[in-house]
């Protein structure tokens, strides 16, 4: 009977061992597919016009995080300020346009049917406290069937203060 206590013992060991090797076992990393376009249809019919809108008197940067353009001020409570970076490190601007220094002049968000939704509104009140806190021109545009560079420069122009 002690026998069989044993060799019960040494089962459950050997169980528990191996259920703990294959817990443990690292997979390989997921594998990764290209993306075949960085912009949709409407993203990037507004990139030509905003180009032409800009002339070469600005250069145009595409899906920029938003922690490249805010950070959070210094805090003496580290956590509290890797709270602030972490709500900006996954969110990005449509676009951000620099001047010949690369200096940012504004980010610029195209409002396509998605910010009608309530989580994209709490998102868009955010990045606009955000880019106000920290001086940052943040200009919207709505998606639209067509675009008159002459007027996406005028509203460019007036929200940057030229």
């Amino acid at each position: 009977m002690q026998h069989l206590d044993q060799i019960l013992y040494l089962v459950i060991f050997l169980l528990i061992v191996f259920a703990i090797l294959v817990l443990l076992r690292k997979k390989p990393p997921l594998g990764y597919k290209r993306v075949e376009k960085i912009f949709t249809a409407s993203e990037r019919k507004f990139f030509i016009h905003l180009q032409q809108a800009v002339g070469n008197e600005f250069y145009i940067f595409a899906k920029v995080r938003a922690a490249d353009v805010l950070l959070p001020k210094s805090a003496k409570d580290r956590s509290r300020w890797q709270s602030a970076f972490n709500k900006v490190a996954c969110k990005h601007f449509d676009y951000v346009l620099c001047d010949a220094n690369l200096k940012i002049v504004a980010a610029i968000e195209l409002d396509d049917v998605s910010h009608g939704r309530a989580d994209r509104q709490e998102r868009d009140k955010f990045i606009e406290w955000a880019c106000k806190s920290a001086g940052v021109s943040l200009i919207r545009f709505k998606t639209a069937k067509g675009y008159v560079p002459k007027e996406l420069r005028q509203e460019i122009l007036r929200n940057i203060g030229n």
